[in-house]
C-alpha cells in the first residue's frame, strides 16, 4: 500500500529493490518501502509524503554499519546509496563537493590522483559514504593534526524532516554570520535531516607519514610517556594508546604518527624522544597497524566510548579494566576519547562503570551487537540544558518527528 502511494510522487526507479546487507535487510522486511531516491527533489517529496501521511522515516548511507534496532510503527527507509557521484572538484582550491552517497574509497580516489586526501580515519572509513560519514561526525585519531571533522565540512544541502531543502554554508572556510546552522547537522546521525551534498576541505598528503611505537608491559606503563608527548612542543597526527589483547595485563603501545617534510619529521621525532626520555621504534607494517588500530573494536560484543579530560583518560581506562576485565582499547591521549571493546559483560558492571567515570568529569556510552532487539539504554545522559537545545533543534529541523526511527 506504502508502495503504491510512493510511486505517484516518486518514479519508479527511486523504489527499485537492490540495497540489503546486515542489519539493513532486517529492517526492509519490517519497513513499509525501501526509497533510493536519485536527487535532492526526490528526497524532498519523499518527506514531505512521510510527513503529510504520518509515516516515519530512517535515512541510512552504505546500511553496511548500521546497527541492528528493533523499530515500532510505519515506517520507510531512505537509502542514499543512488545519490552519488561528484559535483565539484577544485583540486587548486583544495575543495571538494559530492553527493552524499558517494563512497569514501572513490572521493580518496579522486583526490589521490591529486596528492591530496580527507584526513579523517574512524572505523571502517572505506567502505561508508560521505553523507554516512558526516552524519555521524566522526574524526578518528588524526583529528589531533587536522582538527575534527566538523571544522572541515565547509557546507551542504540538507532536506528536513518536512522537506524543506537547506543550503547551508558554502565553499570558503568562512562562509557564515551568527548562527551556523551546519554544525549541528553534522554528527547529528540523521536526527535533523538528510543530507545530499556535502563540500569538503581536503588536505596534501604529507610527503612523511611516520609511525612511531613505545611499547610497555601494560597500560598503566604508558602514563608518563603519553603525558610527555602529549606536553611536548611539537603537534603529532596523532597519539593512540593501544592495547590488542583482552588480558588485562597484556602488552600495550603508545602509537605516535608524525606528518611532514622529512627534516620536519625528523626534529619531531628527536623532540619527542628527549620530552619522554625513551627511543621509539619504528615499524615495518606502518600502515598495516594504523589500519587495525582504526578499525579496532568495530565488531565487539559491546562497544564502549569513553570521554574525559586528557589528564583523567588514565585513571578512566584502569577504572575500565576494574570493572570489566578483558578489554581492548585504543585511546586518543590527546583528547581523551577512548574506544573499549568487551564480550557480553554483568549490567552492574557496566553502570559502575558509567557512575566511575562520570565521577572523574567524564561520560560514558555503550553499544552492542544485538540480535534485533532494542537494547536498554546505558550510558551517560545529557543535562537539562542539553536536552532543551536538542529538543529545539529538532523542532526546527523535524517538526513532525518524521525521523523518529533514529531515535528508537
Amino acid at each position: 500500500m506504502t508502495k503504491g502511494a510512493l510511486a505517484a510522487v516518486l518514479p519508479a526507479e527511486a523504489l527499485a529493490s537492490g540495497v540489503a546487507g546486515g542489519a539493513l535487510a532486517e529492517l526492509e522486511a519490517a519497513a513499509e518501502a525501501v526509497v533510493r531516491p536519485e536527487s535532492t527533489d526526490e528526497v524532498a517529496d519523499t518527506l514531505q509524503w512521510a510527513t503529510t501521511n504520518s509515516v516515519g522515516v530512517l535515512p541510512v548511507g552504505s546500511g553496511e554499519r548500521l546497527p541492528k534496532r528493533s523499530v515500532q510503527g510505519r515506517f520507510i527507509v531512505l537509502a542514499t546509496d543512488r545519490l552519488a557521484g561528484f559535483e565539484i572538484y577544485e583540486p587548486a582550491d583544495l575543495t571538494l563537493t559530492a553527493k552524499a552517497g558517494t563512497r569514501l574509497s572513490s572521493v580518496n580516489e579522486a583526490l589521490g590522483a591529486h596528492r591530496q586526501w580527507l584526513p579523517f580515519d574512524p572505523p571502517g572509513v572505506a567502505s561508508r559514504t560521505l553523507g554516512g560519514l558526516v552524519a555521524m561526525g566522526e574524526s578518528g585519531p588524526v583529528a589531533t593534526g587536522y582538527g575534527e571533522l566538523r571544522s572541515h565540512v565547509l557546507g551542504a544541502t540538507v532536506v528536513t524532516g518536512d522537506g524543506r531543502v537547506l543550503r547551508l554554508g558554502g565553499r570558503v572556510v568562512k562562509n557564515v554570520a551568527g548562527f551556523d546552522l551546519l554544525r549541528p547537522v553534522v554528527g547529528s546521525r540523521g536526527r535533523l535531516g538528510v543530507i545530499t551534498s556535502i563540500c569538503l576541505r581536503a588536505f596534501p598528503v604529507p610527503a612523511v607519514d611516520r609511525l612511531l611505537i613505545f611499547r610497555a608491559a601494560d597500560v598503566a606503563g604508558l602514563e608518563d610517556v603519553a603525558r610527555a608527548v602529549r606536553t611536548a612542543p611539537t603537534m603529532p597526527a596523532s597519539v593512540v594508546v593501544w592495547a590488542p589483547t583482552k588480558k588485562p595485563a597484556g602488552e600495550a603501545a603508545l602509537l605516535v604518527r608524525l606528518h611532514g617534510a622529512l627534516p620536519t619529521v625528523d626534529a619531531d621525532q628527536a623532540t619527542l624522544q628527549r620530552s619522554a626520555g625513551v627511543v621509539f621504534e619504528s615499524p615495518a607494517d606502518a600502515a598495516g597497524i594504523s589500519a587495525t588500530v582504526r578499525d579496532h573494536a568495530i565488531d565487539a560484543a559491546v562497544g564502549l566510548r569513553m570521554s574525559l579530560l586528557p589528564s583523567r583518560l588514565f585513571e578512566g581506562l584502569a577504572a575500565a579494566r576494574d570493572r570489566l576485565g578483558d578489554i581492548m582499547i585504543a585511546a586518543d591521549a590527546y583528547n581523551g576519547s577512548a574506544r573499549l571493546a568487551a564480550g557480553e559483560v554483568d549490567e552492574a558492571a557496566l553502570v559502575g562503570l558509567r557512575d566511575a567515570v562520570e565521577a572523574l568529569g567524564g561520560t560514558l556510552t555503550v553499544t552492542r551487537a544485538g540480535d534485533g532487539h532494542a537494547q536498554p539504554s546505558l550510558g551517560s545522559r545529557p543535562n537539562s540544558a542539553e536536552r532543551e537545545l536538542a529538543e529545539r533543534l529538532a523542532k526546527v529541523f523535524d517538526p513532525e518527528g518524521v525521523f523518529w526511527p533514529c531515535r528508537a
